[in-house]
């Protein structure tokens, strides 16, 4: 606001003599609605605001930090909720040796690290509950931006709708301003009371507004229009349950994805179904898991998964799915096939149509062919494709987010942990 609106001074008592004073607020007169609707230019200005350059460019930008954050936020999960269950194997590990070795009771090695992983899990399940809520953020964050263009459309009907106000009506009587300020120019003159009847009979009538009815209804300001717009898809919105805002969105379904993987890392136990993942008040729900005794229809087999790629038939090492189906393809193999396809390709397993703007990089499968390359290393069956003895580390590709300090902390507390032990 212009510094000249926020204060007005007092005079100087040097110059007025007068007392001082400090700074006082200055009383804006208040609201008036526009008495007339805008002209076809500055309408067509307006409309342009949706399709401005300047515009455009914002909203992408804001559309890529946005989608950033998605990634981020289903990366970290996973991530975080990887290091949990990395520490929870360390300890039954350091268990089963104690059991093998015929000990009874827990050593203060064991105690310790049994307090940790309880510390560490705690902490975990709180960060995976504040980046849970803050993905579903987002997600309003873009169901606004995408509502931007409806908002806009429904100010410029407003705008269209609006018809011209008559004029005010001028004040001709005795006591009003325009006869008080004649009277007041003229009284030295004899003359004067007569003049100015006669000047107030011959003042030409205002009838520029003679073919406007008076009970038009008052104009709304732009401002007042946009709110109202902006309002009325925010309530259609709320008025969505959070099954339809979230459990569809394909950003949401990711960060479950991931979050439940870093769960069951190793039993394949499947992802519940997303009419489970939130309870009748709209609530997140936690560790929800397919009863088969008490819903048929959520019956589903243990998920057989398999790491290679339907097309190369070789281990995936950028494992790409879409959002059309629920396979996924080694990278360089499924834009190969999409392209030679004229750019509109039938999966090759469910005929699904795909486009090279479906795929993205799966995180949750990428790390299950992290972990079934670690396993195949240790020699452990880990019901993968990927036989023990191969030990190709190029086939652990791709970039994941780490918690550093974490792993830092936990690595050496590790390292203290097993060398008492040893």
């Amino acid at each position: 606001m212009p510094r000249l609106l926020q204060r007005s001074r007092r005079p100087d008592s040097r110059v007025t003599g007068g007392p001082e004073h400090e700074d006082t607020p200055l009383e804006l007169p208040p609201y008036e609605p526009p008495s007339y609707p805008m002209d076809a230019s500055i309408k067509q200005k307006l409309a342009s605001l949706s399709s401005n350059r300047e515009t455009d460019s914002s909203r992408r930008q804001y559309e890529k930090h946005l989608s950033k954050s998605s990634n981020y936020l289903f990366e970290s999960v996973g991530s975080i909720n990887d290091i949990l269950y990395a520490r929870k194997r360390s300890l039954a590990h350091m268990a089963e040796k104690r059991r093998a070795r015929g000990e009874g009771d827990k050593n203060d090695n064991e105690v310790s690290l049994e307090e940790y992983v309880a510390e560490l899990e705690a902490t975990i399940n709180e960060l995976t509950d504040s980046s849970e809520e803050a993905l579903r953020w987002v997600i309003d964050c873009r169901a606004e931006l995408e509502d931007h263009q409806v908002v806009l459309e429904k100010v410029m009907e407003g705008l269209n709708a609006q018809q011209p106000q008559p004029a005010p009506k001028r004040d001709n009587t005795r006591g009003g301003r325009g006869s008080r300020r004649r009277r007041v120019a003229g009284s030295d003159d004899e003359g004067s009371d007569a003049d100015a009847g006669d000047a107030e009979a011959q003042e030409p009538e205002d009838d520029e507004t003679d073919d406007i009815p008076e009970n038009n209804p008052p104009l709304i300001g732009v401002r007042e229009l946009l709110e109202a717009a902006r309002k009325a898809k925010a309530d259609e919105y709320d008025a969505l349950s959070a099954h339809q805002r979230y459990a569809v969105n394909n950003d949401y379904i990711s960060f479950k994805r991931a979050w439940h993987d870093a769960l069951h890392p190793e039993d394949q136990v499947p992802l519940p179904d997303p009419s489970t993942w939130f309870d009748e008040h709209g609530r997140p729900t936690k560790n929800a898991v397919v009863d088969a005794n008490e819903d048929d229809d959520l019956v589903v087999e243990r998920e057989i998964i398999d790491l290679k790629c339907p097309l190369s038939l070789q281990i995936m090492r950028e494992p790409y799915s879409n959002h059309q189906c629920k396979h996924t393809f080694e990278k360089a193999a499924i834009l190969e096939f999409i392209r030679n396809n004229g750019g509109l390709a039938k999966c090759p397993v469910c005929s699904k149509h795909l486009r090279i703007k479906d795929l993205y990089l799966d995180e949750v499968v990428l790390r299950k062919v992290k972990r079934a390359a670690e396993a195949a290393r240790r020699g452990v069956d880990d019901t993968s494709d990927i036989e023990p003895e191969d030990e190709d580390s190029s086939m652990i590709v791709g970039k994941s987010v780490t918690v550093k300090k974490e792993k830092d902390r936990s690595r050496r507390r590790m390292e203290e942990i097993n060398a008492d032990d040893d």
